[in-house]
């Protein structure tokens, strides 16, 4: 019996590295599917990927998702989608506007109504169907375009009336849209990614950031302030963009499966999202959090003071402000939501 066992346990591992190896090499290709974030709906999304398109390629694509920003920065993200070394990637549409600025159409203050309206704009054919192809001519074709989130402020000292804004230093993602709205309040503009965020709001760097409820939740930011405001001047809207040069290796059928399949997801990208609001909201409650909003004479100056951002900001290019028209022409049919 002592050595019939070691020998058992030996074939039972010699098997077990057989079917592990069998199983890697069963995926011809492998998908990486990074994210900035954790626990929200595009680290969610990255998991019903892996499960979609594992099974609809019948394990010939293996999805691998990174969250927390693992695979690097904003911008390392997008050049290896370029570049072939990173296959997917999902984050606010805003981080794409370096590859085409009209991607940062979609920050404009007050585009929007709200994020249900949000939705239902991005998915209206005359914009759906041209934002999927935005930035294919620059190697990165879109799986996924989807209303995420309002933006919601923060700050140490919270922003109780319009004129606390003056002379905060607030958090960007450094579009033009956000850098001019904030100028226009007062404040200054702080492109910082989420990694320093927290520290740099412990420490005074900034004052504080607008961003989306998982961000507030996730970050434990009940911790810098309870309380947010809430406007709906600023809609987060998420893109999940595909490197062309990985999708271009593969056989077209194959390749037609994997977009087919992530394009498909459109109603698990919605269910996802208004989960998300839900959910982190009754969790920010829960921590002690409010939600509050400014008195009608505020948000009537604010509105009249960034209401023009989108028009001004667009108006030296020609190509970004014919889109940044079209999209609000959109967005002018839908009324805001009811929910």
């Amino acid at each position: 019996m002592a050595r019939t066992f070691p020998r058992a346990m030996t074939l039972a591992f010699s098997l077990a590295c057989a079917i592990g190896i069998g199983a890697a090499q069963s995926a011809e290709y492998t998908m990486k599917f990074g994210v900035l974030t954790f626990n929200d709906t595009q680290h969610f999304f990255g998991n019903a990927v892996k499960e979609a398109v594992e099974k609809a390629t019948n394990g010939r694509v293996e999805v691998k998702v990174f969250p927390r920003g693992q695979l690097g920065s904003p911008s390392a993200h997008v050049q290896g989608l370029q570049l072939g070394t990173i296959e997917a990637f999902m984050a606010p549409i805003d981080f794409f506007a370096g590859v085409d600025p009209r991607a940062g159409v979609f920050s404009t203050p007050f585009l929007f109504k709200d994020r249900v309206q949000t939705g239902k704009v991005v998915h209206d054919p005359a914009i759906y169907t041209e934002a999927l192809d935005l930035m294919e001519s620059k190697g990165i074709v879109a799986g996924m375009i989807v209303g995420l989130a309002d933006g919601k402020y923060i700050a140490r000292q919270p922003l109780k009336r319009l004129a606390d804004f003056n002379g905060k230093k607030l958090r960007v993602n450094a579009t033009d849209a956000e850098r001019e709205r904030m100028k226009r309040l007062g404040a200054t503009a702080i492109p910082m990614g989420l990694a320093e965020m927290v520290t740099s709001l412990q420490s005074g760097v900034i004052d504080g950031t607008m961003s989306g409820i998982s961000i507030h939740v996730n970050f434990n930011l009940q911790n810098i302030s309870k309380e947010l405001l809430v406007t709906n001047d600023t809609m987060l809207v998420t893109y999940a963009g595909i490197s062309k040069k990985w999708l271009d290796g593969m056989p077209p059928e194959l390749r037609k499966t994997v977009l087919d399949t992530i394009r498909g997801m459109k109603a698990k990208a919605v269910e996802l999202a208004a989960d998300e609001d839900k959910t982190l909201s009754q969790k920010w409650r829960d921590r002690g959090g409010t939600f509050f909003t400014w008195p009608k004479e505020d948000m009537d100056e604010f509105r009249k003071r960034v209401g023009s951002v989108g028009e001004d900001i667009t108006a030296k290019n020609p190509a970004v402000n014919a889109y940044y028209k079209k999209v609000k022409a959109v967005s002018d049919k839908y009324p805001a939501s009811t929910n």
